[in-house]
């Protein structure tokens, strides 16, 4: 054996096993700081640590302190602020005492479930990723604390979406690449045409369908040969429209930019497409990288504006424009003064045939008057298709899978 083989064939050591599973921990404890609705068990139940510390329930101390909190308009009595300080101590002291246990290595992390760690120690695992710097800062709103993620969590979290997207299946190939146009192809797509010697090779000739129009006349007759159009293998520019307007919080918001992660992660893997991300309400913005994670739903809903800007996005890219709108309900918001919020949307929608589009219409809601302008605006725009998504965390397996065909 060589040196090479030995060194080839050497285990990994222990220190780089620990190392990944490390890494991997963290993108669980990432990934579920960023998606509450996100659900895994453990073998170890971590509320137990501050439950030692408490000596009573935590069920029901903080179902009565609700309870009070809600029958005294907010303010808590000194009895059960006092509590509340002994539950903060209390998870203080199951922190550090989990920390030595897992360096100890009683605990294993495998064995820890991430989603409970963020539910039990939100405050210290925060910190912890501020630290590490996926976390930049937290600000505490009037009924909720909302995480600034970085740059570095968009890149990590965006790995974890496209994992849990393609999750039991197979690459087979990817969609909304493909189109037929003139010139020499290894691929033969269904549409007859004529044959050119100019800008067609003979493998694509379609024998019967040109010996049929022979047969015909009772002559072969060169003229009457045809081919199958080729198909080439062409870039895409897809414009995501992501709907943060009021109406889109909790799951929309976080199935929204999950299927944004997951597509951008998909096409840099490929590194043939693009993708632009754009954000709307009653205004439209582009999403720089490292920003989209921060997104929050406020305002009122113009989907004219958005289709105008992502035709204007689509004539800067000399891909096919691909543009998906990603929104719950009907607009609410005109750019146009003079046109109401559907016949902007409408309008918009039509002029997409200027770019030769492909619009993708993805609804998370189904409300009647939604779906009927959704169905229009499909019929306006030509080349569309209009899909429901009743799960918005399914929204990246949609968008993703769409983009990577299941099959062999």
């Amino acid at each position: 054996m060589s040196t090479q083989d030995t060194i080839d064939s050497k285990p990994p050591c222990k220190r780089c096993e620990e190392d990944r599973i490390s890494e991997d921990f963290v993108e669980n404890l990432l990934y579920s700081l960023f998606n509450p609705y996100y659900r895994e068990l453990g073998k170890f139940d971590v509320s137990e640590l501050i439950k030692k510390y408490m000596g009573e329930s935590i069920e029901t101390i903080f179902s009565l302190g609700l309870r009070e909190l809600m029958d005294s308009f907010g303010f808590l009595s000194p009895q059960w602020a006092e509590k509340i300080e002994k539950y903060k101590e209390a998870k203080r002291k199951a922190w550090e005492e989990l920390k030595k246990m897992i360096e100890s290595g009683e605990i294993k992390l495998e064995d820890l479930s991430t989603s409970q760690l963020v539910d039990s120690f939100f405050e210290e695992v925060v910190d912890e990723l501020q630290k590490l710097g996926y976390v930049e800062g937290v600000e505490t709103r009037l009924h909720k604390k909302v995480v600034k993620f970085s740059k570095k969590a968009e890149s990590i979290l965006a790995e974890k979406v496209l994992e849990l997207s393609i999750k039991n299946l197979e690459k087979r190939g990817f969609g909304e690449t493909i189109t037929e146009k003139e010139g020499i192809s290894a691929f033969v797509g269904e549409k007859i045409v004529d044959f050119d010697d100019f800008v067609h090779s003979f493998d694509v000739i379609d024998i019967v369908e040109s010996l049929l129009k022979s047969a015909i006349k009772g002559r072969i007759d060169l003229e009457e040969i045809v081919a199958r159009q080729p198909k080439h293998i062409t870039k895409c520019v897809y414009v995501m429209l992501i709907d943060v307007s009021d109406s889109m919080r909790g799951k929309k918001m976080i199935g929204a930019i999950e299927a944004a992660l997951g597509l951008r992660k998909a096409i840099r893997k490929r590194n043939l497409d693009e993708l632009r991300v754009l954000a709307f309400n009653h205004k439209t913005w582009e999403i720089k990288e490292g920003e989209i994670l921060n997104l929050e739903p406020r305002g009122r809903t113009d989907i004219g504006l958005a289709l105008r800007k992502a035709r204007e996005v689509s004539k800067e890219s000399d891909g096919t424009p691909v543009v998906l709108l990603i929104s719950d309900g009907e607009p609410t918001s005109s750019y146009n003064p003079n046109l109401t919020p559907w016949k902007c949307s409408l309008l918009e929608a039509e002029k997409l045939r200027s770019i030769n589009a492909r619009f993708q219409i993805i609804m998370l809601g189904r409300e009647g008057r939604f779906l009927e302008l959704c169905k229009m605006m499909a019929k306006m725009s030509g080349n569309a298709n209009l899909i429901h998504i009743a799960d918005p965390l399914d929204l990246k397996k949609f968008v993703v899978l769409s983009y990577i065909r299941a099959g062999k």
